[in-house]
């Protein structure tokens, strides 16, 4: 610009110059110069004009050195790289990472430039009643024994802890892998059992992933057994069959097959923390691991065109089969160590089986699955009034749910299941559950798409190892209002 401007000024000078010495001619100077002399005249005008416009484009250029700092190329990728200047060996300098492309109408600035983030989340309001009284009354699992005197043990919950905030990262990509995330929290205490408000990480992991291959690693759901069934309750029907859905700490590697656009082919494996206590503190107390991670593993069948309006893509027609294996460590009175083991087999299916009808359900068997929301939540024989009698073996249980959804409209739908949970007796010490089941039917209105109504009618049972603690069983009503963007 500079530069421009002084140019634009000589030339300026030079026609001046020239115009003056022609007016003079014309207007009756005396003696007027020859050709040549006017021309020698200009000339020498132009020379002095550069030697000016030399002198100041040295100072303009010592000015902007001074104002804008002068930026070393092989200093905006090189952290830690120490090359000086860049070397293109190392891998900050062959291997530059581009800046994340721009979004329409962003909502949200960050620091670093290499990562878009979309933040998402839901403001919810949960009122739950139950007659029987439930364990976490806020998230219900499974009930108390029932009182031998008849006492009343209706109870009420208004709350807001299954709020959640959360954001979904989209990074650079590179070696031909999209780089991403996703980080989700909710507002229970440090586990949801607790029934109390805190900050409980749900989601936190990093990714890279493309059409074949995705390498994940954070705090992620299970590979186990990952189907839910559609409840109001963030319990989702966890000691009532629906085994998996806990988060824990994960390393994990998957790949897709597709051997036509509506069909694909997936394969997982993750090595993964024995001992979750988001469920339940108590998980933690009782038991440890033995040095080993868990192993979960899954093959499933997609068919059908994905939707894609969620952060993971669903086919019309889903089914897959899990299991995961592991140990868990307990130590008695000091005197005595078990060693119990951990394993479990399970099935998920959807099926949509028209645009508006459509089931989903899961099924598993296996011992010491309390962490994953089987067995009742209930991992080896313990009974905390009893030590001596424990044996601090696993646990073994089959459960399962089946759920039938119909669509009265796009926006209107209604969900109808049973779930159960069936730990064997004669594993069980005598104060710990025997039995738990729960049915429910619900309709949900999405009214737009950022707000939802829903009613949901329960009847749970519970039954108990000992004759001395009685079952329970009864009706709760669950009403939601839910605020998502």
């Amino acid at each position: 610009m500079n530069q421009l401007f002084l140019d634009t000024l000589i030339k300026g000078c030079v026609l001046v110059f020239l115009f003056s010495q022609t007016t003079t001619h014309v207007f009756g100077q005396q003696n007027p110069p020859t050709e040549a002399e006017t021309l020698q005249q200009a000339l020498g005008r132009i020379q002095s004009l550069e030697s000016q416009l030399s002198q100041l484009q040295q100072e303009v250029s010592g000015t902007a050195t001074d104002l804008v700092p002068v930026v070393d190329p092989s200093q905006v990728y090189a952290t830690p790289c120490t090359c000086q200047p860049c070397c293109g060996r190392c891998y900050q300098c062959l291997c530059p990472l581009e800046d994340a492309p721009c979004i329409e109408c962003p909502r949200i600035s960050t620091l670093g430039t290499k990562y878009n983030i979309q933040v998402f989340g839901a403001m919810t309001l949960d009122m739950l009643y139950s007659r029987p009284r439930t364990v976490s009354k806020g998230s219900p699992f499974y009930l108390i024994p029932d009182s031998p005197f008849g006492f009343d043990q209706d109870t009420v919950s208004i709350h807001a802890r299954q709020s959640t905030i959360g954001a979904a990262l989209t990074g650079p990509q590179f070696c031909g892998f999209q780089a991403g995330g996703l980080v989700a929290a909710l507002f229970f205490n440090d586990a949801i059992i607790v029934d109390q408000y805190g900050f409980l990480p749900m989601q936190a992991y990093g990714e890279l992933r493309n059409d074949c291959w995705r390498f994940s690693a954070g705090l992620q759901f299970d590979v186990f057994n990952p189907g839910t069934p559609t409840v109001l309750p963030f319990s989702m029907l966890s000691a009532s069959g629906n085994s998996g859905n806990s988060f824990r700490g994960q390393i994990r590697m998957e790949r897709f097959f597709n051997p036509s656009p509506n069909v694909q082919w997936t394969i997982q494996t993750a090595l993964s923390e024995p001992i979750a206590a988001t469920l339940d503190p108590a998980f933690q107390v009782v038991a440890e691991d033995n040095g080993w991670p868990n192993i979960e593993a899954r093959i499933a069948l997609g068919i059908g065109t994905p939707d894609m309006s969620g952060l993971e893509p669903v086919r019309p027609f889903q089914v897959g089969i899990s299991g995961v294996g592991g140990q868990l460590r307990t130590t008695q009175l000091l005197t005595n160590q078990v060693t119990a083991d951990v394993w479990g087999i399970g099935a998920d299916l959807r099926w949509q089986l028209t645009s508006c009808l459509g089931i989903a359900g899961e099924f598993y068997t296996g011992q010491g699955l309390g962490t994953y929301g089987g067995g009742i939540l209930q991992n080896i024989n313990l009974d905390t009034a009893d030590l001596a009698n424990s044996t601090g073996q696993s646990i073994r249980s089959t459960g399962g749910w089946l759920e039938a959804f119909l669509y009265w409209t796009p926006c209107l739908h209604t969900h109808v299941g049973y779930g159960m949970d069936d730990p064997i007796d004669r594993d069980l010490a005598q104060t710990q559950r025997s039995r738990n089941s729960t049915a429910f039917a619900n309709l949900i209105w999405d009214v737009n798409e950022s707000f939802r109504i829903g009613n949901e009618f329960t009847y749970r049972e519970t039954q108990y190892a000992s004759p001395a603690l009685l079952g329970n069983e009864g009706p709760g009503f669950h009403t939601q209002f839910q605020w998502s963007f």
